[in-house]
């Protein structure tokens, strides 16, 4: 059978070569003078340099006006402000000093994509950056002269391992500072995904155990007391009204119950401390949360604020020992998500409470 014709052309990728401006701008009459190396990295001279610092944010002020760009910004600055390269051979001089000169390079590119302003974090000492940043960014109408940073920005490979624990820790110290967590994910084929990190507090319309009267526990006491064992968790002849609709599901005359809600309706009903097991979902249920199996969508559960029959899912939660190991499977458990309209969040427990850490794909110029 012959493959249909497709109806779309397919998005060009940017090739970013050496020596030749992707920029429309107007080169200018006059070429810049070469990047003259210097100790701490390239030296650019006035009148350009000024342009640079004080328009771009680009390089760290040195002696005579000048400015002093690392060999990313170099590669930025022959993109996009018509400066030639050192050399012929330079690209790969520099790339034998630092084997991830053009993941940052090209990281460093997309970010300022969209207009935001997006500065090396070496290049900002007047403000406090956050453990293993690579550049502040502000908004596009916004200086860094004038304003605070509206979001810290970090790198990783696609194949690098994920430690969640790390990247929490991280985005707790950012949110002390008041800003955003943008997280750029590069693959092998120098394509970059962006993310946004930020914390959440899911809140639900649903009844919790606590606000249950009397009769209404002594109800579910008492239908509790005629379950049946089934292979998936426990079946509860129906009998009356089921009062409780943030756990159990309707079916053939009764409520069938998960094995985990059955363990929580128990501790419940008997007033028994509840396993460390149970703790997360004791937190969400006491929310006014409704969780659902998430398995087709390889999250713990699809959460939702409000009752299944009225509303969609708006998160799809998954707990931090069996969160996706690299940023390939992250990213992927991201995108299904989004794939179908929702947020991709982790569950984290810290020595007080647990955290719900929100995941999504975002675009720069979004801000």
């Amino acid at each position: 059978m012959a493959r249909h014709a497709r109806k779309f052309t397919p998005r060009q990728r940017t090739k970013r070569p050496l020596g030749v401006s992707i920029t429309s701008n107007a080169a200018p009459k006059i070429p810049h003078d070469k990047p003259i190396l210097h100790e701490d990295g390239w030296l650019i001279s006035p009148p350009l340099s000024a342009r640079l610092f004080q328009k771009s944010g680009l390089g760290i002020l040195c002696e005579n006006d000048g400015i002093i760009l690392s060999s990313m910004e170099v590669l930025f600055c022959n993109w996009h402000r018509h400066l030639p390269l050192p050399s012929d051979d330079w690209f790969e001089t520099e790339l034998l000093k630092d084997p991830n000169l053009l993941a940052k390079a090209v990281i460093f590119d997309n970010a300022r994509s969209g207009g935001e302003l997006v500065i090396p974090c070496p290049n900002v000492s007047d403000y406090q950056t956050s453990s293993g940043a690579f550049a502040l960014k502000w908004k596009r109408n916004q200086s860094q002269f004038k304003s605070e940073p509206m979001s810290h920005v970090r790198w990783f490979w696609t194949f690098e391992t994920l430690d969640w624990s790390e990247i929490y820790s991280w985005a707790e110290e950012v949110e002390k500072l008041n800003c955003k967590c943008d997280i750029f994910i590069i693959d092998e084929e120098m394509e970059v995904t962006m993310y946004r990190v930020s914390f959440i507090e899911p809140k639900g319309s649903q009844k919790v155990w606590e606000q249950l009267n009397s009769e209404e526990r002594n109800n579910i006491a008492n239908m509790w007391e005629c379950k049946v064992k089934t292979k998936s968790g426990f079946f509860i002849p129906l009998v009356g009204h089921w009062p409780l609709n943030s756990i159990g599901v309707e079916h053939l005359s009764g409520i069938n119950l998960r094995i985990e809600e059955g363990e929580w309706l128990e501790a419940k009903i008997r007033e028994m401390d509840l396993p460390n097991s149970s703790l997360l979902y004791d937190n969400l249920i006491n929310r006014g949360l409704i969780l659902r199996p998430g398995f087709k969508f390889g999250s713990r559960w699809r959460v939702y604020d409000d009752e299944v029959s009225k509303s969609h899912a708006p998160w799809l939660l998954q707990t931090e020992d069996e969160v996706a190991k690299t940023w390939e499977s992250a990213c992927l458990s991201i995108r299904l998500a989004e794939g179908v309209h929702k947020k991709w969040v982790c569950a984290i427990q810290n020595k007080f409470a647990w955290r719900f850490m929100q995941v999504e794909r975002w675009s720069p110029g979004k801000d």
